[in-house]
Formats: C-alpha cells, sequence, structure tokens
C-alpha cells in the first residue's frame, strides 16, 4: 500500500526574497524507500529518504529554500499528530 502525504501551495521564498508557491508530497511507495516531491510552476525535484538529490529540473536556487520549508512543514504536522494522540 502506498503512504502519501500532500501540502499544496505552500509559500516559499528565495534567499532574493522571491516568493513562489510549491506542492510537497512525502511517501513511501510499496516496497520503495521513502521519497519527497517538490513541484513549482511545471518543474519537479525528488529526493530520496535522506533529502539527497535523486532528479528533476527545479533550478538550483529553489532546492535549499524548499527543502527547508519542507522540513518546517513536516515538523508542525508531526507535532500536530503527536497533540492529537495525547
Amino acid at each position: 500500500m502506498e503512504e502519501r502525504t500532500t501540502f499544496t501551495g505552500i509559500p516559499v521564498t528565495n534567499d532574493e526574497g522571491i516568493e513562489k508557491y510549491f506542492d510537497f508530497e512525502v511517501g513511501r511507495e510499496e516496497g520503495q524507500n521513502e521519497y519527497a516531491r517538490i513541484t513549482m510552476g511545471g518543474c519537479q525535484l525528488i529526493l530520496d529518504e535522506q533529502l539527497a538529490y535523486l532528479s528533476g529540473d527545479l533550478p538550483k536556487e529553489w532546492h535549499r529554500p524548499a527543502i527547508d520549508k519542507l522540513l518546517f512543514l513536516l515538523s508542525v504536522d508531526r507535532n500536530s499528530d503527536d497533540s492529537a494522540q495525547a
């Protein structure tokens, strides 16, 4: 069974102060390792379970800001899951 978490329409700001909207997907395909897919304006960045680059055509200047935002979203999502179980 495939597990997937998505976040859509999330604003990300790069080092020059430019803001664009991204979609994030984190999942695990059956029999596969975890992955992350980050998309923006027709471009994408695919990362492995260690958030290392696998493939994609997302401009390099957006890699770090998008990965940082993904880590933030995952930490908030994890904390909300923990508080809902308490």
